[in-house]
């Protein structure tokens, strides 16, 4: 009796104002995508490049030279005495552990650089969402990454949205 009441006010709900054919009332975006896509981040990104770009090459070349010089023992240790080995062996220990720690200071360096310089992708971004979530009705905006979030329907995405207002704002 109940399963025939209801199927016989199913098509009633359909004919109910913002029962049927409503527009969403939650999107999403994926801030990381707004960070490496829209203008600002760009101009962000290629800071962070200019300003840690050649600290990381000579890092990277210290770490070339280290290998050299350790296969260069390797090679040329069965002509070397017991000592030389050790010597060799210490000094290029010393250089590796001086390379380690200078890579640990510049990556905690460029993580904390990244972090501040999200925080003025964030502030605009959140105008641009709000200002996008109000132009399109839309009642929530959730992050992409959020733990949780198993699946989101591409037509709720409002990144590419949220880009294009980013970027008019940006000079």
């Amino acid at each position: 009796m109940q399963a025939r009441i209801l199927l016989a006010l199913l098509p009633l709900l359909a004919l109910l104002p913002g029962a049927a054919g409503a527009a969403p009332t939650i999107g999403y975006v994926d801030m990381q995508q707004v960070f490496e896509q829209s203008k600002l981040g760009k101009q962000i990104q290629e800071q962070l490049r200019k300003d840690f770009e050649p600290k990381g090459k000579e890092l990277g070349e210290q770490e070339q030279s280290i290998r050299q010089d350790q296969q260069a023992m390797e090679r040329d240790a069965p002509l070397m005495s017991k000592d030389q080995v050790a010597k060799k062996e210490a000094e290029i220990k010393k250089r590796i552990e001086a390379y380690q720690k200078e890579a640990t200071v510049l990556q905690q360096q460029l993580m904390k650089v990244q972090q501040e310089k999200g925080r003025e992708v964030l502030a605009p971004a959140q105008k641009a969402v709000a200002a996008v979530a109000k132009e399109k009705k839309i009642g929530a905006v959730l992050e992409r990454s959020m733990a949780g979030l198993l699946y989101m329907d591409e037509a709720l995405n409002l990144t590419p949205d949220i880009i294009k207002r980013l970027d008019a704002n940006t000079k």
